[in-house]
């Protein structure tokens, strides 16, 4: 899933319940604390209190904690910045495909070694 990033640009940046400036405050955030959500929304026309354009961001984490009660904090309100340094996350790589070995070498307690040669993976 894609994740995106921003930082408040003033303290007291509010984390509310909706994606507009009626809904409930869940707390707020200071400057330069790391913003981190999985959704953007974009006001589609202008109205009350929004601007077509301006965007909100679905917050999952602040500075890498998850929250337990997640909300919507604006990007762009009103067509003012109040966060910056906005970007993708990009997705890491998965993880490497692990390699079976082709041999093995056991070693006894008496300290005799044996190799081990696979002639086969048997998957089930």
């Amino acid at each position: 899933m894609t994740q995106y990033s921003m930082t408040p640009i003033n303290n007291g940046t509010r984390l509310r319940a909706d994606h507009n400036v009626f809904a409930t405050i869940i707390t707020s955030y200071n400057r330069g604390q790391l913003i981190v959500g999985d959704e953007i929304w974009e006001a589609p026309a202008d109205g009350s209190e929004v601007k077509r354009g301006d965007q909100w961001l679905h917050v999952t984490s602040v500075d890498g904690v998850n929250l337990t009660e997640r909300g919507w904090m604006a990007y762009i309100h009103k067509g003012v910045a109040v966060c910056n340094n906005f970007t993708e996350i990009e997705a890491p790589p998965p993880p490497p495909t692990p390699v079976f070995p082709e041999s093995f070498v056991l070693t006894d307690p008496s300290g005799a070694k044996a190799e081990y040669v696979f002639v086969r993976v048997i998957e089930e």
